[in-house]
């Protein structure tokens, strides 16, 4: 299939019933136009798609192209991608100590079965990141937010020029748009964010909120967006004033 001057290939494992669905999908879009801009692109090889349980459009989607840059220097062309997402770093401030409201989920990528992070969650097809980002609040930490509250960490470190961080640069399209947002509680309130159960069988979700120390649950980070975000956050905290400590 020839579209655009680009040769696009199919998997036989990808029905043909499938292929302008995948030639639609608006991640795979965004992301051709970004890299018809920059690079040149002659070949496109779709190696598999992974679908969503409930819709037939694509959640994964794995390729290899045959690319170079505009002096015709070859660059490696194997991506997954998934578009965007967002993530939200919780900070709850209580009788003058802050904590982090967090989440543990298996990830078996990782070989972890709680793996330590803050709610997060794919870009839906709004590609309205404060908006999705308040939904994944309230689903994975059971908070209930207004958009006044989010502090766009992305914006405020970037200031535009990207809409996201890159967790995986040298395979994945993924980036990552990160806010902050900040609640007083009491003692009770925080006991009561504690240990939270949910379970979203449709997605193999099986997520548990935990409360830690601000400063113990920084030690404990593994993942990227995690590390990023709280970075961020203290960068926005010297930026307007306030004391971290």
């Amino acid at each position: 299939m020839l579209v655009d001057g680009i040769e696009f290939t199919f998997a036989p494992e990808i029905a043909a019933d499938d292929y302008q669905v995948v030639l639609d999908c608006n991640f795979f879009r965004d992301w051709l136009s970004a890299v018809k801009s920059k690079f040149r692109v002659q070949k496109i090889h779709f190696a598999s798609v992974d679908f969503f349980r409930k819709e037939h459009r694509p959640l994964f989607i794995k390729l290899s192209a045959t690319a170079t840059l505009s002096d015709n220097r070859p660059v490696n062309g194997i991506v997954v991608l998934r578009g965007n997402a967002v993530g939200v770093l919780v900070v709850l401030r209580c009788e003058g100590e802050k904590y982090l409201l967090l989440v543990r989920q298996p990830r078996l990528a990782i070989s972890e079965t709680t793996s330590l992070e803050i709610p997060a969650g794919i870009l839906d097809w709004s590609g309205d990141y404060r908006k999705v980002a308040l939904s994944e609040l309230e689903e994975e930490a059971q908070i209930v937010a207004d958009d006044s509250e989010l502090i766009d960490l992305t914006e405020f470190w970037w200031k535009g020029s990207t809409p996201g961080f890159a967790g995986s640069c040298g395979l994945l399209d993924e980036r990552i748009r990160l806010y902050a947002i900040e609640r007083d509680v009491t003692r009770e309130q925080l006991d009561a964010m504690n240990g939270k159960n949910q379970t979203y069988v449709e997605e193999n979700e099986w997520i548990r909120t935990e409360v830690l120390p601000y400063e113990e649950a920084a030690h404990k980070f593994v993942d990227g967006k995690n590390l990023i975000a709280l970075f961020l956050y203290e960068r926005w905290l010297e930026a307007n004033a306030v004391t971290s400590r």
